[in-house]
């Protein structure tokens, strides 16, 4: 049995979660460098959420939700 993973805190983490930059991209059908800016910005617009939080839970991400989303967003800003 597979260990379980981390929650996400932060942007970075959660799109570490995914697998990096790259992983990430595909699932928001983007191209890697617009998920390496969110990554580096700590911010990811709210119309890619549902696509989010539908491809955590296919993945076993625990801890995505929009709340979860939007508190990561306040956390980077209170940064």
């Amino acid at each position: 049995m597979s260990e379980a993973k981390p929650v996400p805190k932060t942007i970075s983490e959660l799109i570490d979660a995914f697998g990096g930059p790259t992983e990430f991209a595909k699932i928001i059908d983007k191209i890697p460098s617009t998920a390496s800016e969110m990554k580096r910005t700590g911010s990811i617009r709210v119309p890619y959420w549902p696509k989010i939080i539908a491809a955590a839970a296919e993945r076993r991400i625990r801890g995505v939700t929009p709340e979860t989303l939007m508190q990561m967003h306040l956390d980077e800003v209170a940064a």
